[in-house]
């Protein structure tokens, strides 16, 4: 989804806070949507509704016309308001389609000839020229036509940009939160992780440790890795993979032999889309929850299948099992927001105790390619 600009309304007193003069004599809406934005709102009919009361409104219309009108004029009446009703449904829809000030005006100008024209062409066809008032009355119905058209059109096209307007604002405001979400998944994965590797970095640098060098390749390969992906709506999961990969290979150079790591990702499924750091997060939970307090240490496992149409992600630690603690965090309640935005209620994810003993985190959602090439 492109992102739109989400702005908050004009303080009183500014120059856009200001009375628009133009709209007096050229009213209409002043925004000028785009091919994309009109593409983004939806191609949206009017509303059955909304159809029915225009209906129903313009019929008692017509009937009130009717009952004030001459005998004489009955007929030709009735011929205006038909030809006047198609043509104010036929502006409506254009309008409806893209509402804007100069399709408005052209509407309003035509639409007032065309009432004239079709008052002028009733009184004509049946045969009514011999008395002054049926002419007069089929006139001023086609000026009661015009104006109820112009008001009917102005209407129609400000509610419809309104309309439009709100919806793109809604875009924007679930873009943003989207945003919002990937960047506070992003700072709660790598500050503090970040910290204590530069920190282990910095000492074994100053201890000449042969394990400094292996640390900082890991560290820039997970940095290489990780940083482009939260500006990302979805990527590959075998990119996610790789992230993970050197997530762990980072902090088994930390924690020595008390973390013991696996990833196995088959090909068939690398491709599938999944919203950026959603395993990351899970895996950072595994090490943070079941393998740091572990004296001894505990392993972790990543895997995925494919299976009719859905991938499954599990994320195992042998650790001391599952911490109520570790259900409640920022990290795994942004998991779950940001796989709803993904993918709605087609997806879930659920922590549990594993039968034998530590945790297990089970992925569950539909197998989409990513776009990401």
């Amino acid at each position: 989804m492109k992102k739109l600009p989400c702005t908050a309304p004009p303080p009183a007193g500014t120059r856009e806070d200001r009375v628009d003069w133009s709209q007096v004599w050229y009213p209409g809406p002043t925004r000028v949507f785009t091919a994309e934005e009109l593409a983004l709102a939806g191609h949206e009919r009017p509303g059955r509704t909304l159809v029915m009361a225009a209906m129903v409104n313009y019929a008692l219309l017509g009937f009130m016309l009717m009952q004030f009108a001459p005998p004489a004029a009955t007929a030709a009446l009735t011929l205006v308001l038909a030809l006047c009703g198609l043509i104010g449904w036929q502006g409506a829809l254009r309008l409806w389609r893209r509402p804007t000030r100069r399709g408005l005006g052209l509407w309003t100008f035509f639409g007032v000839l065309a009432s004239m024209l079709v008052s002028v062409l009733a009184v004509e066809l049946k045969g009514l020229a011999e008395g002054s008032m049926p002419r007069a009355w089929a006139l001023g119905a086609g000026a009661v036509m015009a104006l109820l058209l112009s008001v009917v059109w102005w209407f129609v096209a400000i509610y419809r940009a309104h309309r439009i307007e709100g919806r793109l604002r809604e875009l924007a405001e679930q873009q943003r939160a989207l945003d919002m979400a990937r960047q506070l998944a992003a700072a709660q994965i790598q500050p503090h992780f970040l910290y204590n590797a530069l920190a282990a970095l910095q000492h074994w640098v100053q201890a000449k440790d042969d394990r400094a060098a292996p640390m900082l390749s890991a560290l820039t390969g997970f940095l290489r890795a990780t940083l482009p992906l939260f500006n990302r709506e979805r990527l590959a999961l075998g990119d996610e993979a790789d992230a993970v990969r050197q997530y762990l290979a980072v902090m088994a150079l930390r924690l020595g032999d008390r973390l013991r790591w696996s990833v196995d990702v088959p090909t068939e499924v690398a491709r599938a889309a999944v919203p950026p750091g959603l395993l990351l997060t899970l895996v950072e939970n595994a090490v943070e929850h079941g393998v740091q307090p572990s004296l001894s240490g505990a392993e972790v496992s990543v895997q995925a299948v494919a299976a009719d149409g859905r991938v499954q992600l599990t994320v195992r630690d042998t650790g001391p099992g599952l911490d109520p603690a570790a259900t409640d965090g920022v990290g795994l309640a942004n998991s779950r927001a940001r796989l709803a935005q993904a993918f709605g209620d087609r997806a879930t994810l659920r922590l549990d105790n594993a039968p034998d003993g530590g945790c297990l985190a089970t992925l569950d959602m539909p197998l989409e390619e990513s776009s990401i090439r």
